[in-house]
């Protein structure tokens, strides 16, 4: 942009010069022209300024969801971390029930039951792996999307500018 404005203002000083001259040649200061090229001025410095703040819209969502996919990533193993605690404890309670009964451990009943509630977290952790990793990879899409329209949008405000400044230009010839 700072290489724009320098020359929009320039364009600015040679339109101002040739009103000035058109002027001076026929005795009258055309205000209009002159009118002209501040409002066309102004449109492109609008269309500028309008793509940046909707291209900074955008890079904020993109960081926000980024974050999203940082924080659901540590909600995930903190729900792991839990369902392994839970399952100790419950394997804990087993094992003293067993016991208290006079139950062996190593075998039969108990081992069974063991083995089954080992394997029904391990299948309970998993699922939550595969969602927790499925929920970050839509966010990190998400956030790589909002990136490209910031570029998008900050693209797209040029192109207007530069659609505002040669329309305007050409209003100003035509007057």
């Amino acid at each position: 942009m700072t290489m724009i404005v320098p020359a929009l203002l320039g364009g600015l000083k040679a339109a101002g010069a040739a009103a000035g001259a058109a002027g001076a040649g026929s005795g009258l200061f055309s205000a209009s022209t002159l009118l002209s090229g501040v409002a066309t001025a102004g449109g492109v410095l609008a269309a500028i300024g309008a793509g940046r703040a909707q291209s900074e819209s955008y890079k904020a969502q993109a960081f926000t969801s980024k974050m999203e996919a940082a924080n659901e990533q540590v909600a995930g193993l903190q729900r792991q971390t839990a369902m392994k605690r839970e399952l100790a404890r419950i394997l804990g309670e087993n094992d003293v029930n067993y016991a208290a009964a006079g139950i062996d451990l190593s075998g039969g009943v108990a081992k069974e039951a063991r083995d089954t509630a080992e394997a029904r977290a391990a299948r309970e952790i998993n699922i939550d792996r595969s969602m927790t990793d499925a929920k970050r990879g839509m966010l990190r899409a998400e956030a790589a999307t909002y990136r490209r329209m910031a570029k998008q949008a900050r693209t797209t405000g040029f192109l207007n500018a530069a659609a505002a400044g040669a329309t305007g230009l050409s209003d100003m010839r035509k007057a």
